[in-house]
């Protein structure tokens, strides 16, 4: 079902500047969409017309296939929360607590349900630390999170953010387009306005370029950033991994689809012309074509002398045990090397989060995985992380590293909230690993 739709949505401001001319846009229940877009492009206006902020001069907004109107407009707004990119317009009670628990109150909620919902908001947002600070005193990008939080608090099905990621670092972006996901996992849908082409590529499911207030293009995202012409024209910057893969399919190096990740990077490199080179450590002293055979210990190539194994491959130059050296006419199957993948699949929130996960059943399965690294993802994985004393070897970005672990040869460990488990498992068995997963 179609959540958010405009048809021919225009919109002009008192002085006669036409912001929005003739937009026609459509986001679906369930999808996570990334609007881009130059400053002035019209984004913040679009976005006020979601929940009824502001009124079209021409044109229709529908919200789940009801156009709004002043007779359903107080609907409107529970199943549409906006945040605003400028989270001071949005602030004002005393204390983050009460800011959060605005939106509740309103609501009709008791002041028990208040208290629970507000608390449970706090944790997912990892700002239980500062329920009683006065959110004028807070960081630019607290604030960006207190306001997130207080609109996640009304629970609206859709959840609308506008440059949600400014003003953050790097930590606290990824924490918040992980909860982000993790909320998408409950059924939310999600749109989101930013200048980051790096987000909006490897997060969106489907993206809007806005330009002048007109929809520049829309499409996903890998036929969007395929259009290397279309991005510039539109004044926006290729993703990073876009531009790398240019750069090796011109010197024919890469082939294949645009891709989004660094993992689909891989895929797109052309092992015959790349792959028969490989970095190694010497395992012990080696001469310019010596024959040795390889494995990978501690995520690192080691080469040792001998032509029988698995892999095998001459050394390019001399070098003594521990150097890095380099190995060509690499021959064999370097996926042997891969380690295993074990999924954990924590209960979300709505399922009781970390209180309703078994502790034990969990230090069982990873006393079995001795050389191992460990990934949480979603609020209750990273609860239940903290309250047994383990340490994370990555909560950014967690499938991609992962996964890259695992191809390095790592037992990898990925713990994960709810439904967020399922695109795990949908990864791993992408990139062909070894995985198991359990359900606590």
């Amino acid at each position: 079902m179609t959540a958010i739709k405009t048809i021919g949505l225009e919109y002009a401001y008192a002085d006669g500047t036409n912001a929005l001319s003739g937009i026609n846009f459509e986001a679906n229940e369930g999808e996570k969409v990334a609007v881009l877009g130059p400053n002035g492009s019209g984004k913040t206006t679009l976005f006020y017309h979601f929940n009824g902020l502001i009124k079209p001069t021409c044109g229709e907004v529908q919200v789940f296939g009801e156009s709004i109107s002043k007779t359903n407009i107080e609907n409107i707004r529970k199943r549409v929360g906006l945040v605003f990119q400028e989270s001071d317009n949005q602030l004002f009670a005393p204390t983050v607590f009460e800011d959060i628990a605005f939106g509740p109150k309103n609501l009709g909620l008791d002041s028990n349900e208040i208290k629970s919902k507000v608390s449970e908001v706090l944790c997912r947002f990892d700002i239980e630390n500062l329920a009683r600070k006065n959110p004028a005193n807070l960081s630019g990008g607290q604030k960006k999170r207190v306001a997130i939080a207080g609109v996640v608090a009304m629970e609206p099905d859709v959840l609308v953010l506008d440059e949600p990621t400014s003003g953050m670092d790097a930590a606290g972006i990824t924490d918040t387009i992980g909860i982000l996901d993790e909320l998408n996992n409950e059924g939310k849908t999600i749109i989101l306005s930013t200048h980051d082409s790096d987000l909006a590529a490897s997060w969106a499911d489907r993206v809007y370029i806005l330009n002048k207030g007109k929809v520049f293009k829309s499409g996903l995202p890998r036929h969007i950033f395929a259009d290397e012409k279309l991005i510039a024209d539109a004044g926006l910057r290729q993703p990073v991994i876009v531009q790398t893969y240019r750069e090796f399919r011109a010197r024919g190096i890469s082939k294949g689809e645009i891709p989004l990740s660094v993992l689909d990077f891989m895929e797109s490199v052309d092992s015959i012309k790349v792959m028969k080179i490989r970095c190694a450590v010497a395992g012990c002293d080696v001469a310019a074509g010596d024959d040795v055979c390889l494995e990978m210990r501690d995520g690192m190539m080691v080469a040792n002398k001998g032509s029988k194994g698995g892999v095998t491959g001459t050394v390019v130059f001399d070098g003594m045990k521990g150097e890095d050296i380099a190995v060509k006419d690499v021959a064999g199957n370097l996926q042997q090397f891969a380690g295993n993948i074990t999924i954990i699949r924590v209960p979300g929130i709505i399922e009781g989060g970390s209180r309703a996960a078994d502790l034990e059943k969990v230090r069982d399965i990873l006393s079995k995985n001795k050389q191992q690294k460990i990934g949480a993802m979603g609020t209750s994985a990273k609860v239940l992380i903290n309250k047994m004393g383990l340490m994370c070897d990555f909560e950014f970005d967690v499938i991609q590293s992962g996964m890259l672990a695992a191809l390095r040869g790592f037992d990898v460990t990925i713990l994960a909230s709810g439904g967020m488990a399922d695109r795990v498992v949908e990864k791993a068995k992408d990139k062909k690993l070894n995985y198991e997963c359990f359900v606590l």
